[in-house]
Formats: C-alpha cells, structure tokens, sequence
C-alpha cells in the first residue's frame, strides 16, 4: 500500500480501532516509503473521516493525534508564513507562538535542574501562570478562527484540535495547582508533558492549521476574524486592528524571471568588484543591453537578500548607474493629465534645471570683487524649495510604494535627500559668512547632485511608481499634496476632483483657520449639538469639540500608536514640519529620515520597556527655534499605548524677559 493518503486513512481508521498494533505497523511503512505529504492532503483524509463518524470521542481524539504527530513533523514541509504582515490573525498567532517556545524552553531549562524547584520558586510560580495564560491563545482559534473554517466546510480543528486544546489547559491547570501547593514531584512530573503539548500545538498549527486556514479564507474573512478579537485577548501586545497585505513588488511589474536573475547578478557582482566594462560586456550579451526602470528598481530591491546594505548601495548607486545609463535614458512618461502627481513632480523638475541653468550663467559672469550678495540669496531661498520637492515624495509617494513591497525610496532615495539638504544648507552658509571663493569654487557639486536626483526619478522613480500605483492612488496620493506644498511652480489644478480622502469626506466644509470670519456670539445663535458628548476622564465634550481643540491648539501634535502606527495629527496652520493625509496607518520609521530613524526607534523602544516616558530635543531649522518632545502614553495600569508628539516654534518664548500681567491688544 504505497498511496499516501490512503495509507494515511489506514492509519487514523486503526487507530479510531484502537488497534494499535497494525496502526505502528502502518506508520512505520509510512515513514519508511513516504517523501512527503502536503498539508491539504492530510486534512482531506482527517475531514472525510470526521464526516464518517470515525472519530468518536475526545480521549480517542487525542491519543490519534499523538499518534499522527509524528507523521505530521517528519513528512508536511513547513510553509512560508512571512508574507502575512502585523494585525493579520495568523501573524499574530505566530507571534504568540515564539512566545510559547520561549516558555518551552525555559521548562526544559527548569526540568533539568533538579534544584530548580527550591533555589528558583518564583521562576516555577511565574512559568506556571504563563502556561495557564496560554488559554487566550486557544480560545481565539476556537471562538474566532474555526467558526470560519467550518463555514468552508472543515471543521475537523473545532473537534480533534479543540479536544487537544482542553488536554493542554487541564495539564497547566494542575501543574499551576502542584507549583502552588508546593508538590515538588508532582510539578516535575508535569512541567515536561505539559511542555511537550505545547510545542507539538505549535508544529500541528504551523504545518496544518495556518497553510490550511491562509489557503481556505478570504481576505474578507480575516478582516471579520480580527474584529473579533480584542473581546479575547493576547498573550502579546495588541495587533493593530487592520492590517496593509504585504506586496510583492515582481508582482506588479512586467518582468520575466531569466531576465531579473541576469540582472540581479550583474548588479551584484559589481558590488563583489567586478569593473563597469566587464559587466557591459555581459550586458550586452544576456540582456541585449536594455533594461527597463521597474526591473533595475526590482533589482534594487532585492540586494538586502545578497547581503548587499543601503548604506553600500546609496555610495555606490550613481557610478551603478553608468552601467544602465544608455538604456534607462530612453525611458520617457508621456500623456499624463495636469494634476496628476507625476506631471506635477516632472514639471518641478523642469523648473528646477531652469534654476540651475540660471544660476551656472550667473556664476559665470560673476566678478569677484562685485558679488550682487541680495541676488545669490534669493536664489539660494529658490533652490530650498526643493525640499518641498523631496518632502512630498517622502510624505506622499513613498508610503504606497511601500505597499507594493517597494521600500528602497523610503530608505535610499530619502538618505539622498538629505545629503542633498545637507549641501544646500552647507552652501548657504558659505554665502552668509561671504566665503565666495570656496562658495563658487564649490557649488558645482551641488548643482551635480540635484540633478543626479533628477535622472534617479526620471529615468528609475516615476516609470516605476506609474507601473506599481493605480489611478485610485493617485488620486489619493493627490488629495495631500496641497498641505505640503510646491516647489517653484504654482498650486496644480485638482486631479479627480471627486474623489475625496477618508480622512476628510466627512469634514466638507472644513476651512483653514485664516479663512474662518469671526461672528459675534448671541444666545439666539446657541444650539445643542445632536451629537451627545464623549465622556472623558473629566468632563464630557462632542467630537466636533474635539476637533475644533485640536485644530486651534498652538502647537503640532501627532499621535503614533502602540503599534508603531501614525494615527493622528493635528492640521493647524503653519505647521513646522508638514504632515499629509498619507502618512496615517503609516508606519513611524518611514515617517522619519532614515539618519534619524534609530533614535526614534531607541525612545520608542524605551517607552515601551518602562525605562522612560519623555524625551526633548530642540533645534534651529529656519528662522525657528523648534522645540520637540515625546511623551509615552500609558493607561490607568501603566501599558504603553503609544507616543506623543508636541512640535512648537519656542522663538516668541525663548525671547520673553520680565513680566508681562496687563492685556495689551495694541
């Protein structure tokens, strides 16, 4: 008998027998002639017999799956569950699960000391809570997750794996009550047993029940199971409650798999030392010395998985380029509407080479001993636009390429910005203390770089995004754009003008401060909202109230969640740094410069261990003495809920001398 799923029927029949001895039998031929069996195939065969009748009670259940355990390590290889991102109950479970095989191992730990039990008591004590905790894990499969599956149609786990469940959760209740009534002999009989239960759950979920669940359930479905799950509980740190499907950027793109091996071996091996002419050669010959935009982009994407880092590729990058340029020159966008994002990006573009064209005749003519200094100010006033230019890619662009599995510009291409800020900044210092000799001995290199930056998204950026992005984002995309502003041209026209973001279609009549007139207050004018109040902590105000305190508060706040996610800000008027729509359900380390991203990461990590719950910076940017601090958020039990963001120019302030106690209006 050589058909595994019948060989695999044989056995679990046997066993429903409790003929034990043909079921060894069965499993030996099994293990000795079987490869492998795939997930599917095994709970076909266990869901046929439960609708048989086979399985007939929950002892029998758990002695038949002990039994199958076996079969189910050796012989079902383990399926990649890494694309499942963070909020998606299966990435939860997972996450849950590296728990628990921590807790296995600690056991194991404690088991074979055999003083344990006397020198480390608060470890068993503690250990012993934390297998009982594990219930939560359990109850959200069977309360959540198998209600689904067996609307498909398999409701073999709400039997044989639930019967399991309760095995487990019987065991860690009397190794709780052995620990706590301090039955030494008792407890290291059930620490190892209950161990073992627990990591062999972990295998049946990870090699059955996810790949089964992943392949059986709708994205649909999912959502519906997530929402269910905050009554329950974890035994982690909550999961947002929705979750961005992780892309897989080929996906998206037009590419065969030959050619982006061929590339991505190219590209690797110059980073391995290979000389540009080397690699032309091979160019010309295994690609016939075209590439597209998107496959050098895929490429790009790819180096982290053949160690290559972005901190190697970002110095490398322009000279790489020198290999693809001829190719990568003859891409072009045309046919884009006035407003769409791109046409407004290309256009910036245009405005920005006029700029330096200016700017190299000007520096030509220039006489040494007569600079006209008010000119090169302004223009210097003109280049810092730019900023707006890579802001808006930052804020806008970059966060639904992330979605698309296209993460680079986020981290390369925003690193690039800033050493294009950063020789702005170095410049127009240069012209403040009239340093014209180095200034204009210099500046070249600035102007290189821009339009370095300029060919990067022209020739690799844009031809990308418009082949990973659909029109819906764009128009989403298009909706912010205004709240950052422009770079050297004027405010474009409205792209889909009747698309309206969620963030704001319930607000229409939203105004900007400056346009809102004040009318003189009257009790005749005094209504009752329709909305009833929200009771806060003190006090009870509407959600309009809210709204309009957040709104004409003088400072900047943004709220980040627990789980690292940006869920609010404020939209004041003139804002110090410039916030858009896109950036919300974003994650925090794509919202900062990836210079400074590992301090963000090191506040954020030390208000979550309790270490800390405040941090401030200030700085000089502009004509501003910006003041910026963190505060953590913690509910009334001390859990870390998330961070605080407070941003203010402290100017005004920093100025004040004496006192001031009389009202002066004039």
């Amino acid at each position: 008998m050589r058909d595994k799923k019948e060989l695999l029927r044989q056995i679990m029949i046997s066993l429903a027998k409790k003929d034990a001895k043909q079921a060894d039998k069965l499993i030996q031929v099994f293990m000795d002639y079987i490869p492998e069996i795939e997930a599917q195939e095994v709970t076909e065969v266990a869901q046929k017999l439960e609708e048989e009748g086979i399985f007939s009670n929950a002892k029998q259940h758990i002695n038949i799956e002990r039994k199958i355990f076996l079969v189910i390590k050796e012989k079902i290889p383990q399926k990649d569950l890494t694309s499942f991102t963070k909020g998606h109950p299966i990435h939860t479970f997972l996450e849950e699960n590296k728990i628990i095989k921590e807790l296995v191992i600690r056991a194991n730990t404690l088991v074979e000391n055999k003083e344990s039990f006397m020198d480390l008591k608060s470890d068993w004590i503690l250990i012993a809570k934390q297998f009982k905790s594990l219930d939560i894990h359990y109850l959200r499969k069977e309360n959540q997750l198998f209600p689904f599956l067996e609307k498909k149609g398999f409701n073999h786990p709400s039997s044989i794996m639930w019967s399991l469940h309760d095995e487990i959760r019987r065991q860690a209740k009397a190794f709780y009550k052995a620990v706590s009534q301090n039955s030494k002999t008792i407890a290291f009989e059930l620490l190892p047993l209950l161990a073992k239960e627990a990591d062999e759950m972990i295998i049946k979920e990870e090699r059955v029940l996810y790949p089964t669940s992943a392949r059986l359930l709708t994205n649909d479905d999912w959502k519906e199971i997530r929402k269910g799950e905050d009554e329950i509980g974890w035994i982690i740190e909550n999961p947002p409650v929705s979750w961005q499907a992780k892309g897989e950027m080929g996906s998206y793109l037009n590419s065969s798999p030959e050619r982006l091996a061929s590339i991505l071996n190219i590209v690797t091996d110059f980073f391995n030392g290979s000389t540009i002419d080397e690699l032309g050669e091979r160019f010309k010959i295994e690609l016939k010395g075209s590439i597209t935009a998107g496959e050098f982009a895929l490429a790009e994407q790819k180096l982290d998985e053949v160690g290559v880092s972005d901190d190697v590729f970002e110095k490398k990058v322009t000279e790489l380029l020198k290999l693809f340029k001829k190719s990568l020159e003859k891409a072009e966008i045309k046919g884009l509407d006035e407003g769409h994002p791109l046409d407004t990006f290309i256009k910036e573009n245009i405005a920005i080479k006029k700029l330096l064209k200016e700017l190299r005749a000007k520096e030509h003519e220039i006489d040494t001993e007569n600079i006209n200094h008010d000119y090169w100010l302004d223009a210097y006033s003109r280049i810092w636009q730019i900023n707006t230019h890579y802001v808006r890619k930052e804020n806008q662009l970059f966060p639904y390429l992330e979605t698309k599995g296209f993460d680079k510009p986020s981290t390369v291409m925003w690193a690039m910005h800033d050493d294009v800020r950063s020789l702005i900044k170095f410049y127009r210092n240069l012209l403040n203390d009239k340093n014209y000799t180095e200034l204009f001995d210099t500046q070249e290199m600035l102007f290189n770089s821009i339009e370095d930056m300029i060919f990067k998204e022209e020739k690799i950026l844009w031809a990308t995004s418009l082949e990973l992005i659909s029109n819906e984002e764009w128009a989403e995309i298009r909706k912010g754009e205004d709240e950052v502003g422009y770079c050297l041209i004027d405010t474009p026209s409205m792209w889909n003008p009747n698309w309206k973001h969620p963030s704001t279609s319930k607000n229409e009549d939203l105004k900007a401060i400056t346009d809102i007139k004040a009318v003189p207050f009257s009790k005749s004018k005094k209504k009752k909202s329709l909305v009833g109040g929200i009771n806060l902590e003190v006090g009870s105000i509407t959600p309009e109230q809210i709204n309009l305190i957040f709104k004409y508060m003088p400072f900047d706040v943004t709220y980040v969640d627990e789980n690292d996610e940006v869920r609010y800000y404020n939209k004041g008027e003139d804002r110090v740094f410039p916030r858009s729509a896109g950036i919300i359900g974003r994650q925090v380390k794509y919202c900062h410069p990836p210079k400074s991203v590992h301090i963000v990461e090191k506040i954020v990590d030390a208000f979550k261990k309790g270490e800390k719950n405040e941090a401030n910076f200030w700085i000089n940017f502009q004509d501003k003495f910006v003041y910026i601090q963190y505060f953590a958020v913690r509910d009334d039990d001390g859990n870390y809920k998330g961070v605080l963001e407070i941003t203010y120019d402290a100017k005004t302030v920093r100025s004040l001398t004496g006192e001031q106690r009389l009202l002066d209006w004039e």
